[in-house]
């Protein structure tokens, strides 16, 4: 409890604050266990830490610590104790594979050389002999580069890790390297952690309603607040907040090119929900031109060619011929949410 308190997670500092620190003295009781204890403890008793902290939760309501009106939702990186170099995806394992390939067909090229000049040199053979080595140890690390690939492929996985094999790389957080992602509700009135879920995506994404609506029900009420960044912004997860008796509150990104290229942002063209059309700067109307589906997602392309071909704007709109507006089918829920 002191060490996660504290952010302290490593067996071996713990184990050194139980030995010089006052706090932790007090704590134990005077007690110093090693390291290994440490980590035996918590390894054996991995399965108990959810309940307990259930239990810990439950305990706050009855006292009346939450507000039960309102949870931010956040997720936090881990690091794993996986490295990097024991980090594996198909197109690492594939790139590896490759080099074995190039390296192999190298050193044959060298021993055949060694073979035609050892009659003219006496080192040749010590050379073939090393080469030999070489390639002998290239095939090797070659042989178990593919098993682990077809092992990756097998299973489905976007990912292999030796060491801890439910981490995974975090791309997006170069200081975490491998690790996981800690998906947290917390109660507004005391900042109090209502739920928690240690999960390995590298994003945050579709884990609003999931995570709040959890909470929600840990808290014991019809509906609540919450709240997220943009990284929690994906239609569907909004749309499902609202089944589940969670009112959202979602940062929106500003994305897309014609933000990079400093044209007119997506807010400034107006739905009307009544004639199905957008209303652009230059006051003129983009009706549905396409419609677009990808796995569940389905999207509305809307444009207005003839008006974008004479509109005195178009400099400050698009480099195109036409400026689109792409709008998923359950757009109503992203602006109600606004």
């Amino acid at each position: 409890l002191y060490g996660y308190l504290n952010r302290v997670r490593s067996s071996r500092c713990l184990a050194a604050e139980a030995g010089r620190n006052l706090e932790v003295i007090w704590l134990l009781g005077g007690l110093r266990p090693d390291f290994r204890t440490i980590a035996d403890f918590r390894r054996v008793n991995r399965a108990a830490f959810k309940p307990l902290f259930r239990a810990f939760v439950l305990l706050c309501r009855k006292l009346d610590l939450f507000g039960r009106e309102l949870v931010a939702v956040d997720g936090t990186r881990l690091k794993a104790v996986n490295s990097r170099k024991r980090n594996f995806t198909q197109q690492k394992l594939a790139g590896w594979i490759k080099l074995a390939d190039e390296r192999i067909e190298e050193y044959l090229g060298r021993l055949d050389r060694a073979d035609r000049a050892e009659i003219e040199a006496q080192g040749a053979a010590r050379r073939a002999a090393t080469l030999e080595a070489k390639l002998a140890r290239v095939r090797t690390r070659r042989e178990l580069h593919q098993a682990m690939l077809t092992e990756l492929v097998a299973s489905g996985e976007s990912q292999l890790s030796l060491t801890d094999p439910d981490s995974r790389g975090m791309a997006m957080h170069p200081k975490v390297g491998v690790g996981y992602n800690a998906q947290v509700a917390v109660d507004a009135r005391y900042k109090l952690i209502v739920e928690q879920n240690v999960t390995n995506s590298g994003s945050d994404l579709g884990f609003l309603a999931q995570t709040a609506g959890a909470a929600r029900e840990v808290l014991g009420v019809e509906r609540i607040d919450a709240v997220a960044d943009k990284g929690y912004y994906k239609g569907e997860d909004i749309a499902a907040c609202e089944d589940i008796g969670v009112v959202p509150y979602v940062a929106r990104p500003q994305r897309g090119s014609a933000v990079a290229s400093g044209y007119f942002n997506r807010t400034e063209f107006h739905y009307d929900p009544e004639a199905d059309c957008y209303v652009c700067p230059s006051g003129d109307r983009l009706d549905p031109y396409t419609r677009t589906r990808k796995d569940e997602h389905i999207s509305i392309r809307y444009t207005n060619m003839r008006a974008c071909q004479t509109c005195s704007l178009k400099p400050q709109c698009t480099s195109g011929s036409r400026r689109t507006i792409d709008r998923w089918e359950n757009e109503a829920v992203l602006e109600r949410m606004a």
